[in-house]
C-alpha cells in the first residue's frame, strides 16, 4: 500500500543517517537533488527505478521496505540483491494481491523471506499455467 508521506520521511532519515546532502545523494543515485527534495516533501511519487536507485545509494536502506512504502511489491531477486526485474513490478493497490502484502512491511525479516518465497512460487506456477485451465 502506498504511503508516500512515510516514504519521504524514510528517505530523509536515511539520507541524514548517511550524512549525505541532497546533492550528494543525487550524485550517488543518479536522481536529481531537486527531485529527491520533492520526494522528501511529498510533492512527487518516484518510479520503481528511482526507488531502487535511492535504496542502492543509501547505506543500510532496506530496498524491500522502500519499494513497499512507494507502492511497489518487491521480487525475490531484489530481496536477495540479485538482478533487477522491472517486468516483475506489481501494483500493491491491486485488490487481488493487496491482502498478501498488507502486513509485509511490518513483518520480521524471516516472515518476509517466507512470504517472498511463496510469492515466487505463485509467479512460477502462473508461468506454466495453461490459460484454459482452472486455477
Amino acid at each position: 500500500m502506498k504511503d508516500m508521506v512515510q516514504f519521504g520521511i524514510r528517505i530523509r532519515r536515511l539520507r541524514q543517517q548517511n550524512k549525505y546532502s541532497l546533492r550528494e545523494l543525487g550524485e550517488r543515485s543518479g536522481v536529481s537533488y531537486s527531485f529527491i527534495n520533492s520526494i522528501e516533501n511529498n510533492r512527487f511519487s518516484p518510479s520503481r527505478e528511482t526507488v531502487i536507485a535511492l535504496a542502492d545509494a543509501l547505506n543500510s536502506a532496506d530496498k524491500d521496505e522502500l519499494l513497499l512504502l512507494a507502492g511497489f511489491a518487491p521480487t525475490e531477486e531484489e530481496a536477495l540483491d540479485g538482478p533487477l526485474g522491472a517486468s516483475h513490478a506489481v501494483d500493491v493497490d491491486d485488490p487481488e494481491i493487496s491482502l498478501f502484502f498488507k502486513d509485509f512491511k511490518n513483518a520480521p525479516k524471516e516472515r518476509r523471506d517466507e512470504m517472498l518465497r511463496f510469492w515466487h512460487f505463485i509467479q512460477e506456477q502462473q508461468k506454466t499455467r495453461n490459460p484454459d485451465s482452472e486455477q
